[in-house]
């Protein structure tokens, strides 16, 4: 997918996907209230992971014809925690975008990292027990993994030591006269800001989608090379990538029983031009997994991914 083939598409591309989140969020609330329960930020990025990236898939699909199209979801929570020398250690986010963009030789890799939170107003003041999280966002002090299993040790020293693109707050509207569930004009469900003492929303999540797949909004990321890869962001990415199994979990709050953690929509324009998603490709030993009753908000790793790939219908590809 081209810049000039989104722009050509935004007209039609970005009420579909405010369309999809807003179901997304619908969903949320009907099961809550089906289950006598109140909504809670894992709610929100479970129905992403599931609802809202089938219905991606099919947007794009629709839009963009002549390209395979895969948008795979994983659903994580609260996992891996990282210390940063503080109290507290912060959970490293909630959800991680990840878009790969294969075109005619070229092979490009942008990542956004979101931390969701709750709130039904377009600002947000970081309480003082959330101040470790607010840190980690703000001034990316070297860290360790914890809770993180074959990771736990590990340390990672992200550069710049600032705020940037690829690290931001999801702030979602659980008030339905502002989020859209009641078809006010001007509303919407989700939005993004930048890590601050006060957030304050500057786009709603569309526009920040549509702006990832250009590869203005986010951050750009480098291929795995084994030991010869310095950037510990790109480091940061493929260690969340890779730490997710293909196994079952469960969202309680929602009614959701033992349901795949991994969902992924494949499609091919051109028949044996793609064999299988990049997240299939890290995790084929893992398959035999999604067979297995596991409770994962027992036993946790990692965290949520929506994981999104294109390449046009013909041309050749570089190797991973």
């Amino acid at each position: 997918m081209t810049i000039n083939e989104i722009n050509a598409n935004e007209r039609v591309l970005k009420p579909l996907i405010d369309r999809a989140l807003l179901k997304s969020v619908e969903l949320v609330f009907k099961m809550c209230s089906i289950n006598k329960t109140r909504p809670q930020e894992p709610d929100f990025v479970a129905s992403l992971s599931l609802s809202f990236t089938r219905d991606l898939f099919d947007i794009l699909r629709l839009l963009f014809p002549h390209f395979n199209i895969s948008v795979t979801g994983v659903y994580c929570h609260q996992r891996p925690i990282v210390d940063i020398g503080e109290a507290k250690s912060p959970e490293i986010g909630d959800l991680l975008l990840v878009y790969r963009e294969r075109n005619f030789g070229t092979d490009r890799l942008n990542s956004l990292l979101l931390q969701a939170k709750t709130s039904s107003k377009q600002t947000l003041q970081v309480s003082s027990d959330e101040q470790h999280q607010l840190k980690l966002y703000e001034n990316w002090p070297k860290f360790t993994y914890r809770r993180a299993g074959k990771l736990n040790g590990i340390t990672r020293d992200i550069l710049p030591k600032t705020i940037n693109d690829g690290s931001q707050y999801l702030l979602i509207d659980t008030d339905p006269m502002t989020n859209g569930l009641m078809g006010l004009g001007g509303t919407f469900p989700m939005g993004c800001a930048i890590a601050n003492e006060t957030l304050i929303l500057h786009s709603n999540f569309t526009d920040e989608i549509f702006d990832f797949l250009k590869f203005k909004a986010g951050r750009a990321f480098e291929h795995r090379h084994s030991s010869d890869l310095k950037d510990d962001w790109s480091n940061m990415v493929w260690d969340l990538i890779s730490m997710s199994k293909s196994v079952k979990s469960k969202r309680r709050n929602i009614g959701l029983g033992s349901f795949p953690r991994v969902n992924e929509h494949v499609f091919f324009c051109t028949e044996g031009s793609w064999q299988s998603s990049l997240y299939l490709d890290i995790h084929n030993n893992n398959l035999s997994d999604i067979s297995k009753d596991y409770d994962y908000e027992e036993h946790p790793n990692g965290v949520s991914i929506i994981l999104i790939e294109s390449s046009p219908e013909e041309g050749e590809y570089s190797d991973w």
